[in-house]
């Protein structure tokens, strides 16, 4: 029988929970078109969405660039996309150079030994460079969207009016207090 009166009381505050929480945002004014006008001008938020940290990164990883853009930092995400043409129009342009250079007319195999020393450091420094540069592109995809997060998302929620929920224990009582909290 003692629990019947907390199950009462709990009942009533999640009920109160649930009409606070779908009370309109603002009060009807009165007139026969109130109901018109909240259908022809409706409200919208202008809420940012969350970016997903690993999202940027798959996305910087399929294309450079590509994450940066998705966490709308369009000045990073231009450079790593120019730095990807840049690397293509270079593979494009050595794959031409290399095949002339090293190309005879008896159409043998090239080996890596028939190459020139430099040359090779010059291939080997382009796949390092590749690899460098689409792992700085998902590092600064990740770094991005955190930091998307960090100063546009999370101070828009944190400036948001909240519902209030405390309850505190004494000796013979616990007490429930429901309110708004706005923060500015």
């Amino acid at each position: 029988m003692a629990c019947r009166p907390i199950f009462k009381i709990l009942s009533l505050i999640a009920a109160w929970i649930l009409f606070i929480s779908v009370l309109p945002i603002h009060a009807q004014s009165g007139s026969d078109n109130t109901q018109n006008d909240a259908y022809e001008n409706p409200i919208f938020l202008d809420e940012p969405e969350r970016k997903d940290p690993f999202v940027a990164g798959l996305l910087s990883w399929s294309w450079s660039g590509l994450g940066q853009f998705y966490t709308q930092n369009y000045g990073r995400g231009s450079f790593f996309l120019m730095v990807d043409i840049l690397q293509k129009g270079l593979f494009v342009y050595g794959l031409f150079y290399y095949t002339e250079k090293y190309s005879s007319s008896d159409d043998d195999v090239v080996r890596w030994n028939d190459i020139a020393k430099r040359d090779r450091g010059i291939i080997i420094g382009y796949f390092f460079s590749l690899i460098l540069v689409k792992a700085l592109g998902v590092v600064d995809a990740v770094y991005s969207a955190e930091t998307y997060n960090r100063e546009i998302y999370f101070p828009y929620w944190k400036n948001r009016m909240r519902l209030k929920l405390s309850v505190e224990t004494f000796d013979d009582r616990i007490e429930f207090s429901v309110g708004k909290q706005v923060q500015f």
